[in-house]
C-alpha cells in the first residue's frame, strides 16, 4: 500500500535517513533520548508492543491487559495493521525472521 502523500516531506526524509544510520539499540537509545520526551518514546514502543501482540493473535481485551493501552489505541493500532501502509506488518515479519535466523544459529 502506498504511504499517505501528506506525510511526504523532505525534513520526515531526513529524518528517516537520520534513523537508518543508527547501527546498534544502544545508538537508537542516545538518539531517541535527545530527539523525544520519555512519554513520546514510550507512547510509540506501546503501540509496537501492541502491533505485535494483535499481529500474534492476541485479544482486545488480553492486549489492554499486557499493555496498559487504552482500547481506543487499540483498535487504531488493529485499524492500522488491517488497513493501513503495512509498516507494521513489514517490520514484525522481519523480526520473526530475524529471530528465527538467531535462534537456529
Amino acid at each position: 500500500m502506498p504511504v499517505n502523500p501528506k506525510l511526504r516531506d523532505p525534513h520526515v526524509d531526513r529524518l528517516f535517513e537520520a534513523i537508518l544510520q543508527l547501527r546498534s539499540v544502544e545508538e537508537c537509545y542516545r538518539f531517541f533520548e535527545d530527539l523525544c520526551t520519555v512519554h513520546e518514546l514510550r507512547a510509540l514502543a506501546q503501540r509496537f508492543h501492541v502491533a505485535r501482540l494483535l499481529h500474534e493473535g492476541a485479544t482486545y481485551e488480553e492486549v489492554v491487559r499486557r499493555t496498559g493501552a487504552s482500547s481506543a489505541t487499540v483498535s487504531r493500532v488493529k485499524r492500522f495493521l488491517e488497513y493501513g501502509a503495512d509498516g507494521y506488518r513489514l517490520v514484525l515479519r522481519r523480526l520473526a525472521r530475524t529471530r528465527g535466523a538467531r535462534s537456529r544459529g
